[in-house]
């Protein structure tokens, strides 16, 4: 009951509101910082999201009406029980109005949920989907429905219905993902492309760019299978093994990994190159910096290499490196466009003389 008073005075305070729905897109450091600055836990935090960002806004001045109107439909949903906290739960939307001085969507409604001594108002509209991108050379953390965790490295997405079927949650991925699904009776199914990936609760790596002609299922512990497009046939996964599909050949490979972070680190900030040609680790370098490379001597994209970078910046990256093949490295200035804004940061590579 503590932890529900807890709760419940947070999401009337405007400034953790703000600081709850300006979190996506936030680092892992601000994120623990968030925890300490309230004094919450990843529970509390995860049911603070889901409550606030959960609901649909409009950005003007609250009529109220309209908050009249909203309430009367929450009242609507849960009228047929008695208990007591549920009838808080108006209050409490009450509050949140009131403080934002943004009123509901009058087409949405929302029903209440008790699931282990926990509160969550979650959106009728289940068709509708949400999607949740890492800007390009950012890597984000963010919260399913479900509470399942997933960490999108640089330039993916990840889209899912506001609240998932109570059969199976469907969730489509576009680009490179950890999860940490929770466990359920209705299994995750994460289509990426030519591959989707069936999860009973587990923690695993799916990287599928469009760009790339292999897709990687990297299962970490607990069970997946994966499938691939035109089979009916499921390849179930063991805890340490990769399945590689080559979507050129439309063959699937299973293989053991030797070292499991080369392809789970870079959600901990970690840059690993595990024994791949200069030129994949160029192709990687782009996405998790941002910047475009230009390779001018292909025949140095065959050197294969082993290297593990944190907190490096990709000049000293690149200096390391220098140390191992025989390249220079130039950095043209970036050019200042007609709107004000510059280009794209470009770096040239050439063999050294």
């Amino acid at each position: 009951m503590e932890v529900q008073k807890k709760l419940d005075r947070l999401l009337a305070d405007e400034k953790f509101q703000n600081d709850i729905l300006n979190h996506k897109g936030s680092q892992e450091k601000e994120h623990d910082e968030l925890l300490r600055k309230y004094s919450i836990s990843e529970k509390e935090f995860a049911e603070a999201e889901k409550m606030i960002s959960g609901m649909l806004f409009i950005q003007k001045k609250s009529d109220p009406k309209e908050i009249r109107y909203a309430q009367n439909k929450l009242r609507e949903k849960i009228s047929t029980t008695k208990n007591e906290r549920k009838t808080s739960v108006i209050t409490l939307v009450s509050k949140i109005a009131a403080v934002l001085s943004i009123p509901l969507l009058l087409s949405t409604l929302y029903f209440y949920q008790q699931s282990e001594n926990s509160v969550r108002l979650l959106s009728s509209q289940k068709n509708v989907l949400h999607t949740y991108q890492a800007q390009a050379g950012v890597q984000t953390r963010v919260i399913l429905p479900d509470g399942s965790l997933v960490w999108l490295n640089s330039g993916s997405s990840v889209s899912c219905p506001a609240a998932f079927n109570p059969d199976i949650r469907q969730v489509e991925l576009k680009g490179e993902a950890y999860f940490e699904v929770v466990k359920s009776n209705a299994p995750m199914l994460v289509s990426a492309g030519h591959v989707q990936v069936r999860v009973y609760g587990t923690k695993f790596n799916l990287k599928a760019y469009a760009d790339e002609s292999v897709i990687a299922t990297t299962l970490v512990e607990g069970k997946v299978s994966v499938i691939t497009e035109g089979s009916r046939n499921e390849y179930l996964l063991d805890p340490g093994y990769t399945a590689f599909y080559s979507v050129t050949d439309e063959e699937l490979k299973i293989a053991k990994v030797d070292e499991i972070d080369a392809f789970t680190g870079w959600k901990d900030g970690k840059l690993l190159f595990n024994n791949e040609p200069f030129a994949v680790i160029l192709k990687k370098m782009e996405r998790w910096y941002n910047v475009d490379i230009q390779l001018k001597d292909t025949s140095l994209g065959h050197y294969v290499l082993y290297a593990t970078f944190i907190d490096e910046n990709i000049e000293q990256t690149l200096d390391i490196f220098s140390k191992s093949i025989p390249i220079a490295v130039s950095y043209p200035k970036r050019v200042r466009q007609a709107d004000g804004s510059y280009t794209k940061r470009e770096i040239l590579i050439e063999r050294a003389r």
